[in-house]
């Protein structure tokens, strides 16, 4: 009896032993692991606080040539499936609107509407033709950049003084400069890393692959993409200030208010009266792109509206075509919401 006792003291000091050893181990590598993670320096900036947001999104990506795969292959929805019966009127009309300024395009181009406040639930997406799912972005990516800035600011990766200023020159004279040197900070000049990480809010807000950040301002290399819900839907989380806090969102707000030259020829351009506005535009006229994102206040309506059209050609960049119908869906848009507004009081 007494023998098999001290094999069975034996026994359990061994496996005591062991625990113990096992989990000295364990507590090593991990240490081991975060002091891998913490020399790393600026390489984890890639990412969000939650860790879970992470693992869910990591998989996005396709390391060889940063291609995100596509998560919802329904892209051309055309349908206000959200729309209720007050808002059949206003959706035919503003698809009505789309049709007769659109029709007379060449080329490419895409016209996304969205209601943000009031008694309004329309998402309106028109696009030339199924599949164009993105357009040459030109300087409307320049919004996820700004989103992008903010949010590192507010993990602590960057200082707010740092970036305050360009961020203001970016978005209210779409300095590119100012671009670049925000998208060298948010990448640790690196732009790959800079690419990944806009990549990473663009899902966030969008949770599509049609946006996307490739190379700086005027510069050679993969264009920018965008699509016209893809600018709504940036804007939209700037206003809703869900994204980024509240203050940097107004930060953005005002330089894009603050725009006093495409805002005179583009969405804004003819607004009627009692309607204001913000945007954020983009265009390279020598390559036919001519792009515009936009929120409009009308009073009790707020609505984001976002045109992309890419001609074949050169294009007028004031008087061209591609202006006209800018303008015209801004005018006439608003002035949809507007009667929407006063037949719903």
């Amino acid at each position: 009896m007494n023998k098999k006792k001290k094999i069975l003291s034996s026994f359990t000091f061994v496996l005591i032993i062991f625990i113990f050893a096992s989990i000295f181990n364990f507590s090593k590598a991990d240490n081991e692991n975060n002091v891998a993670r913490k020399s790393s320096g600026k390489s984890s900036v890639i990412g969000f606080k939650s860790d879970k947001y992470l693992n869910e999104i990591e998989m996005i990506y396709d390391s060889n040539n940063f291609k995100v795969k596509e998560k919802d292959p329904k892209l051309d929805n055309i349908k206000n499936e959200n729309s209720s019966k007050e808002d059949d009127y206003l959706y035919k009309e503003i698809n009505k609107i789309i049709s007769e300024e659109t029709e007379n395009l060449d080329g490419n181009w895409q016209v996304a509407v969205d209601s943000i406040r009031g008694k309004s639930n329309i998402s309106i997406e028109r696009k030339s033709s199924p599949k164009n799912i993105s357009q040459t972005s030109a300087s409307t990516i320049k919004i996820f950049v700004g989103i992008e800035t903010y949010r590192q600011v507010e993990e602590g990766i960057l200082a707010e003084k740092d970036v305050d200023e360009d961020i203001y020159l970016m978005l209210r004279n779409s300095n590119n400069e100012a671009t670049n040197r925000l998208i060298d900070l948010i990448g640790d000049k690196s732009m790959d890393r800079a690419s990944k990480n806009v990549g990473r809010i663009i899902y966030k807000i969008t949770g599509a692959n049609r946006t996307g950040l490739y190379t700086k301002m005027n510069q050679r290399g993969k264009n920018n993409l965008a699509s016209a819900k893809d600018l709504n839907k940036g804007l939209i989380a700037i206003y809703d200030g869900k994204i980024v806090n509240e203050d940097h969102s107004k930060k953005m707000i005002k330089a894009m208010a603050n725009n006093t030259t495409t805002s005179k020829f583009k969405l804004l351009g003819k607004l009627p009266k009692g309607a204001k506005g913000l945007n954020k535009s983009g265009e390279y006229p020598d390559g036919g792109i001519e792009n515009d994102a936009a929120i409009i206040d009308v009073g009790d309506s707020v609505f984001a509206i976002s045109f992309m059209a890419e001609h074949p050609g050169a294009v007028s960049h004031k008087y061209g075509d591609q202006a006209i119908a800018m303008q015209n869906l801004g005018k006439r848009i608003s002035e949809a919401y507007m009667k929407f507004d006063k037949d719903n009081e």
